[in-house]
């Protein structure tokens, strides 16, 4: 099934349309604001997230994702897994939420002192 609708921003950039295309069985368009789009990013990811809950979750590999760089961040303890939370500004899809489990947290901080120990060391090999 192909598309049925799309989203444009405006152009002066103040907000976006969407749009019902040709076999969507509905005609016209729907302006947002900038409020108004981030509560359908909301409603749409619980809906995905109920709709994929007893599916298994594909692979992260070679999948292609939108990086987030300077952004508000904050670490939580999380009371239900007594791991944490790490809680982000994401600037597509709005505040997002990712739980680390104790054995996950283990793995994070082992990876990323990897990642480090592999900076320092091209780091010291870089000609002066």
């Amino acid at each position: 099934m192909g598309a049925r609708m799309q989203v444009v921003q405006k152009e002066d950039g103040t907000g976006a349309t969407l749009r019902f295309l040709e076999g969507s069985g509905i005609e016209g368009e729907i302006d947002l604001t900038l409020e108004q789009l981030t509560q359908l990013i909301g409603s749409l990811g619980r809906v995905r997230y109920a709709m994929t809950a007893n599916q298994p979750q594909p692979s992260i590999g070679n999948a292609p994702f939108l990086p987030v760089y300077n952004t508000n961040w904050a670490l939580q303890i999380d009371a239900l897994t007594e791991g944490s939370t790490l809680a982000y500004q994401h600037p597509a899809y709005g505040p997002v939420g990712l739980v680390f489990g104790p054995d996950d947290v283990e793995k994070l901080i082992k990876g990323l002192n990897q990642h480090r120990a592999l900076m320092a060391a091209n780091t010291s090999r870089r000609p002066s």
